[in-house]
């Protein structure tokens, strides 16, 4: 890979002219200010993933596909569930967004939980890196990830029928996927419609199951479990544990439960006009995919008396070890609208509105175990106003309102109804240098729990910055942003009590926590054109009261809450303390040729993080390891080529009660050939490679991850046609 490119870097620079230096136009990134249109312009730092790269990066999960971005892993439980994780924030501090309203899902409360969004159909993943809670409420504290889809037109209709089809192939799971995304229109109407169906099986993984360190572990619990059963059973006895002890630690070769089971579908309708559009959709998202690690299956029991243990021993010898399976059904309702020049002061205003619908059922074998239900409404108003001399800007409201409800074993999270209203404004002062930026936001926040013993919840939140973006050259901008933000805590903070098996834990809140709050710096350095364009950022965040779950050893739970059954789970409780975050990223892109028949480019990636307790000088957990990514492409006529290696390191800074992680290293190629073209249609067979190397690679940021490893080697190969 690098002899080619020294190769063909001289034979580039050969037949350019000397002023043909290469320039990367910035895309439009919506989600990070409503009235800037450039990349460059903006204070806070962003990304996008769109096109070829988003094509060639798409996975069954959100947080797979976005998890090679500057500063972004996932959290990783299987194929089926991954959130991304922005700079080690996750859950309830990461807002997803779905055409710009919430995704109306469960995601953020447990791991094992599924983004009910589809990648293939998006158009555009908009990522802003650092706290966004101006414009998107306090839970986007740590970031914002608003998926552009096909679901609503947002541009008159070229012509009355186009479309895109793909199909492809995946060796490492068996997996089948076919999508159908059509479109068009007449004159001022326009429509879309589009269905996914994608099936694997359970996916094959380079070894055990089981890491190194979890078999360790269990090795040593098992010698103290067969030192205390000694004194009351027999030998025989004994050695029949230590056979099904065995037997567990040799999965290998294909991770079981691992399969997914997709199918997804929508219509849109859209009107526009000369001073103003509306858009209209609706779509169904449903998944069945498999728990893998055995996460929900219970500890062992420590207590059964004979009947019970002659019971649960029939039941396994009839029905075999129970899985557990998620299905998960959702659909959505979103309206879009937006005029221009309404009123004197505005230049438009625009509005979103979504209702969503979602369950999903977790089953174990045959019986549904817990029931998730989560139902309610989206609305956003945003004005942008005239410029006042140098002054431009934006103001507008939201309110989100939504019914959480959990029934079962696992219903962990009592039933709440949650109420967020909130107001905001972003101000823009333009320099010939550049330009300042401020703004603020203020939110009330009501949490209302079903059980009446449980007392209501009211935050009223404070969010502000003021940054600024300044022009060096024509080549080079440099922006710093300063953000104070605080968030309210979410239900389960407040008022779980009960296993939550999906982190392995049994979670408790506390009702009297208020509100966290931080103070975030960001600082980036940008270049926009030239023979090296790409991003720097350092960044740095300081918590007080930052909610996180503490470890708590068996005589701190008797202490605290005297005899309670725990199903021998790790006992977790809600605590605020202070917290630090900060590292630096670094996205950067070497043009070697960039002409119009044919381009090469070497990109790189650079990611660091850092996350301490400072409350009791412990690390935090599940925090994204050292990465450093290279990439080359070239493009020639319908040829694309690319290959990458990407390096993780290993988990040096580990939190309490966790587990340490190995390094791996990730290799992939991939290829695409346009066999035909037109103007109005073509044809492309691609042909994608992941972990080459059929290494074994475990996230730090999965809770998984010493039960289940990313897949194995793996091909996939497609067809992908717009006419």
């Amino acid at each position: 890979m690098a002899t080619t490119a020294l190769l063909a870097a001289g034979l580039g620079y050969g037949q350019a002219r000397k002023d043909s230096d290469a320039v990367d136009l910035d895309p439009i990134v919506v989600t990070a200010s409503p009235f800037v249109e450039r990349k460059e312009e903006l204070v806070v730092p962003t990304g996008e993933l769109t096109g070829e790269a988003l094509k060639r990066s798409v996975e069954s999960s959100l947080g797979a596909t976005l998890s090679g971005e500057p500063g972004i892993r996932s959290t990783y439980y299987g194929p089926g569930a991954g959130r991304p994780v922005i700079r080690g924030f996750d859950g309830d501090r990461i807002r997803i967004l779905n055409q710009g309203t919430d995704s109306f899902d469960v995601s953020q409360t447990s791991p094992d939980h599924g983004v009910s969004i589809e990648p293939l159909f998006a158009d555009d993943i908009e990522v802003v890196r650092g706290p966004a809670s101006l414009l998107y409420g306090n839970a986007a504290i740590g970031g914002v990830i608003n998926v552009i889809g096909k679901e609503l037109p947002r541009e008159r209709a070229l012509r009355p029928l186009s479309g895109q089809i793909e199909t492809s192939y995946g060796s490492v799971s068996d997996e089948k996927s076919f999508g159908l995304a059509l479109q068009g229109g007449q004159g001022d109407f326009a429509w879309s419609a589009g269905f996914l169906d994608r099936q694997s099986n359970d996916f094959e993984i380079p070894g055990f199951a089981e890491s190194f360190y979890q078999m360790e572990a269990e090795e040593h619990e098992h010698e103290h479990e067969e030192g205390e059963e000694h004194e009351h059973e027999g030998d025989e006895a004994e050695e029949d544990e230590h056979h099904e002890h065995e037997e567990d630690e040799e999965v290998f070769g294909v991770l079981e439960n691992s399969f997914v089971d997709t199918r997804s579908g929508y219509l849109g309708l859209a009107w526009f006009g000369e001073r103003g559009s509306l858009a209209v959709s609706y779509s169904e998202y449903a998944s069945d995919y498999g728990v893998p690690g055995h996460s929900h299956a219970h500890a062992h029991e420590e207590e059964h008396d004979e009947d019970e243990a002659h019971e649960e021993e029939e039941e396994h010898e009839e029905h075999g070890e129970e899985t557990v399976v998620i299905d998960l059904d959702q659909s959505r309702f979103t309206v879009r609208g937006e005029l221009i020049d309404p009123v004197d002061f505005l230049e438009s205003l625009e509005m979103d509105l979504t209702f969503g619908d979602y369950r999903h059922a977790e089953l174990e074998g045959e019986v549904v175990g817990t029931v998730f239900d989560r139902d309610g409404y989206e609305l956003r108003l945003t004005g942008v106003h005239s410029p006042i001399g140098n002054l431009t800007g934006a103001l507008g409201v939201q309110a989100k309102v939504d019914d959480f409800a959990a029934v079962g074993e696992e219903a962990f999270i009592p039933s709440s109804e949650t109420a967020q209203y909130g107001i905001f404004a972003m101000e823009r002062l333009n320099r010939g240098w550049g330009a300042w930026e401020f703004g603020a936001r203020l939110e009330s926040v009501e949490i209302d729990p079903v059980d009446e013993e449980l007392a209501n919840r009211s935050f009223d939140t404070v969010n502000a910055s003021a940054g600024f973006v300044r022009r060096l050259d024509e080549r080079s901008v440099v922006s710093a942003n300063l953000v104070y933000a605080e968030r309210a805590p979410n239900a389960s903070e407040l008022f779980a009590f009960g296993p939550h098996v999906g982190t392995q834990s049994f979670e408790i809140g506390d009702a009297s926590i208020g509100e966290e709050s931080s103070a975030s710096l960001d600082l980036s350095y940008r270049l926009t054109a030239g023979r090296i364009t790409g991003e720097i950022t350092a960044f740095y965040s300081d918590f007080s009261d930052y909610v996180y779950l503490q470890y708590l050893d068996h005589e701190a739970v008797e202490e605290l809450y005297g005899e309670l059954d725990t199903d021998g789970l790790n006992v977790y409780r809600a605590i605020a303390a202070d917290a630090k975050f900060y590292g630096f990223e670094v996205d950067l892109r070497y043009h070697l040729i960039d002409e119009a028949d044919r381009a090469m480019h070497i990109d790189f990636l650079y990611d660091q993080i850092r996350a301490t307790n400072e409350s009791f000088g412990t690390n935090l957990p599940r925090i994204p390891t050292r990465r450093v990514g290279l990439r080359y492409e070239y493009v020639a006529g319908p040829w694309l080529w690319g290959a990458e290696g990407q390096w993780n390191d290993g988990a040096s800074h580990l939190g309490p009660n966790q587990l340490p992680t190995d390094s791996y290293t990730l290799w992939s190629a991939d290829a695409r050939y346009r066999m035909y073209e037109t103007d109005t249609a073509a044809v492309d067979v691609f042909v994608v490679g992941t972990n080459l190397s059929d290494e074994e690679a475990r996230p730090h940021t999965s809770f998984l991850k010493d039960l289940a490893p990313m897949p194995g080697r793996s091909l996939r190969l497609g067809l992908r046609t717009s006419f």
